[in-house]
């Protein structure tokens, strides 16, 4: 049997083989003895009949319906010998049975590349860090206590501090009514600081059953009017900063004073832009590590990741209808060149596994079951056992250390940021 194997491009490659008459005669023997079990033949019992019978009746017909099997298993055969990391199907490219003589076929399949990494040590990387600024801490108690108001009927806003609601109506310039340009029972926040100004200025004093006409702009900057009329003024009911309060936002029983609840918050607000910027990092990380490091990306492996991202998006809509506009091929374009980022990605993170001997320990196992026990309500030592037979679990915290490795040894600068009212986004 003479058997090689080219390289194709990328991690494609192609195995070449030659089988001859005689080394072909054993694979025959086996699909005549298989064929002979299904077949009738007049005076014999089903699957009796003598093998040179059935040889000589079928047997030409037996070779040829059987020469993609016995290429199959000749493929499948020089992969496991030679420890191959297949991931695709071989796919036949060409075959040339001679009766009596040989058999020469093709068969092209992907394998994971080898993969060589340059530098993952050393890397120059820049670490967000974090000054929670008290206007955002006052930020986010206002949120709070906005959330936690009640309203009260009023009969005029007399500050900011009410919801007023109205019906709006566009006018020409000559104060005619524009048909089809009105909106009923709209609820408007006096002191939303996004309020145009001339709304601002034109609503402020406004009294229940009150009617108001605002000179304002269009979309194209161009003049228009606008009635208001004013059929609610409610006032906005704080709630008092007590236990009751600091208990309904935070959760915990032991903040007792408003400073400590201004720490609380505080601390949280750290938590979430701490972990906004170790996001980050990590994914300038990812980004750096494929720049620094040419891993070619083998097609069949691209493919399988964007069968994954289009899973994912159907799962999302799981016992609910996909929307109509999702067209599976034109979604697979457009995620193709995060799935080429992701599959360079892991093939990276593997080799630096392999070559750090990376493992998930017990530890690994029982942080990440802690964090996420509360959520689930679940005991951790519960999710524990769960999680060491999920090979996501298992991933995530191989992909972390990974990434801790990488980090560890980086040159990293870090760069404070004073995070103020500005970075709310609550307005």
């Amino acid at each position: 049997m003479d058997i090689k194997l080219n390289d194709k491009e990328n991690s494609r490659k192609e195995l070449e083989a030659t089988l001859t008459y005689e080394e072909l005669s054993p694979y025959f023997d086996k699909a005549i003895e298989k064929y002979r079990k299904k077949v009738s033949i007049p005076g014999f019992r089903k699957g009796k009949a003598p093998l040179n019978m059935i040889r000589k009746l079928y047997g030409e017909g037996i070779e040829y319906s059987a020469i993609e099997d016995i290429a199959g298993e000749v493929f499948f055969k020089y992969i496991t010998d030679n420890k191959l990391d297949v991931i695709s199907k071989g796919a036949i490219t060409d075959i040339d049975y001679k009766p009596k003589e040989k058999l020469d076929f093709k068969v092209e399949f992907d394998v994971m590349p080898d993969v060589k990494i340059d530098k993952y040590k050393g890397l120059k990387l820049k670490k967000q860090t974090n000054k929670i600024d008290d206007s955002l801490v006052d930020d986010e108690i206002n949120y709070h206590k906005f959330k936690g108001a009640t309203h009260e009927l009023d009969g005029v806003a007399s500050d900011d501090d009410y919801m007023i609601t109205i019906d709006l109506q566009n006018l020409d310039e000559s104060g005619n009514i524009l048909i089809g340009q009105s909106q009923k029972d709209l609820k408007v926040y006096l002191g939303n600081p996004e309020i145009y100004p001339e709304f601002k200025e034109g609503m402020k004093g406004i009294k229940e059953g009150e009617t108001r006409i605002i000179d304002s702009k269009n979309a194209e900057g161009e003049p228009k009017k606008v009635q208001i009329s004013c059929t609610k003024v409610e006032k906005i009911i704080y709630p008092e900063m007590n236990t009751e309060f600091f208990k309904s936002v935070t959760g915990k029983d032991d903040i007792k004073t408003e400073e400590e609840f201004r720490s609380e918050i505080k601390n949280e607000l750290q938590k979430i832009y701490d972990g906004i910027s170790e996001r980050q990092l990590k994914s300038d990380v990812v980004n750096e590590m494929i720049k620094e490091n040419d891993v070619p990306a083998p097609e069949r492996y691209i493919e399988v990741i964007l069968d994954s991202m289009v899973e994912d998006y159907k799962s999302r809509y799981k016992g609910k209808k996909i929307p109509a506009d999702f067209i599976e091929t034109e979604f697979r374009n457009e995620k193709r060149v995060d799935a080429i980022l992701q599959a360079k990605w892991f093939l990276i993170r593997d080799k630096i596994i392999e070559m750090e001997k990376i493992e998930a320990d017990e530890e690994s196992y029982i942080k990440i079951a802690e964090e996420f026990s509360g959520r689930f309500n679940i005991p951790a030592d519960k999710l524990v056992e769960a999680y060491k037979g999920n090979e996501d679990i298992k991933m995530r915290i191989l992909n972390d250390k990974v990434l801790d490795i990488i980090i560890n040894n980086a040159e990293l600068e870090e760069i404070l940021e004073l995070r103020t009212k500005e970075d709310s986004g609550k307005g």
